[in-house]
């Protein structure tokens, strides 16, 4: 998440929240979600920790000019090309969430739909084997220039529906900030896109970092309530550091993040079948003292109280942690805990 730092207003404000009911009549418990990491992190590829899960899904936020002759040689784009090589020779499955473009001074420069279909056409030709997507980052986050354009941004859905009629095209990632200066109301947008686009898409991504570190239900179920379709949280987590360590009503540490991790995988899911997907931001922070930290890894490699809370709901899920990789997963070293071969079943 670039923007990270401004989220911590929010967050100020979502201190406020309560967790409301769920209702007296609770719908049936559905299947648990898919579970994913998004992380640009190359050593997550090869960190014992990650392979003993045995996850199958990865998520890379990719600027949609990426792929442009001004991005020669440039460092995202190699890492962009090692995380998808590594993605693939692992047979992991990638969501590439589509964003602005963070060379200087074009961030708040938009692509026509013409020259977004052609940046995402010579991707598909490079990467044929990747097919999910989602269009554009936080379009409802005033720091981007589309949370003023929900027609262009149903421009470039349509658009990337076209290019790729087989592919798993999800609507623009809306971000559950609640404060009306800072961003359009996520549903308010839903809708306005949603009217240029004379369709209700399948897939809507949601960041509900809000939400998730109030433990509060309150911003998932309006966007649940709100539009049609699945939806998929493509970017949340407990919160462990901020940039500015200001009043967020909520403790910044490695064990409230895990509670918010818990909350995350074992109420959320409870409220909607249609939550199909959980992708935890981060795997490991780059740098010690990195500007958002949000990761199951701390930077010395030792795992955080959260990846213990991932390990033991995956477990009890059915997909057992491979042992024989690691023994850091807490399943691996309950009492009568034996090496397995492999997990047990896909996360």
């Amino acid at each position: 998440m670039r923007r990270a730092a401004v989220t911590l207003v929010a967050l100020a404000v979502a201190c406020c929240l309560v967790v409301p009911a769920l209702g007296a009549q609770p719908a049936p418990a559905p299947a648990h979600p898919l579970i994913g990491i998004g992380d640009e992190n190359l050593e997550m590829f090869t960190d014992p920790h990650f392979l003993a899960l045995g996850i199958e899904n990865v998520r890379f936020d990719m600027s949609w000019d990426v792929l442009s002759g001004g991005y020669k040689d440039h460092y995202r784009l190699d890492v962009l090309r090692e995380w998808l090589a590594e993605a693939r020779a692992d047979g992991l499955t990638p969501l590439i969430t589509i964003d602005h473009s963070d060379r200087k001074g074009q961030s708040r420069r938009l692509p026509t739909v013409s020259q977004f279909s052609r940046a995402f056409q010579q991707f598909r030709r490079l990467y044929p084997w990747v097919t999910e997507f989602v269009t554009w980052d936080e379009a409802n986050y005033y720091g981007e220039q589309i949370s003023h354009s929900p027609r262009r941004a149903a421009g470039y859905y349509l658009a990337l529906r076209r290019d790729c009629p087989t592919c798993t095209i999800l609507a623009p990632d809306l971000l559950d900030i609640t404060n009306r200066g800072q961003a359009v109301p996520m549903v308010r947008w839903a809708h306005e896109f949603i009217k240029y686009a004379h369709t209700q898409p399948a897939y809507w991504a949601l960041n509900n970092y809000v939400g998730a570190n109030a433990l509060s239900v309150r911003s998932t179920r309006a966007l649940l309530d709100g539009v049609s379709g699945s939806v998929w949280l493509v970017e949340t987590a407990g919160i462990v550091d901020l940039p500015h360590r200001g009043r967020v009503g909520f403790p910044l540490t490695a064990r409230h993040a895990a509670t918010v991790d818990r909350f995350l995988l074992q109420r959320l899911p409870d409220l909607s079948p249609r939550i199909q997907r959980i992708y935890l931001y981060e795997w490991r922070p780059v740098r010690r003292h990195a500007v958002w930290d949000s990761a199951l890894i701390a930077y010395d490699g030792k795992p955080r109280p959260g990846y213990d809370v991932l390990a033991d709901a995956l477990d009890s899920w059915g997909i057992a942690p491979d042992c024989a990789i690691s023994m850091s997963p807490p399943p691996c070293t309950a009492t009568g805990a034996t090496a397995s071969s492999g997990p047990t079943g896909s996360s």
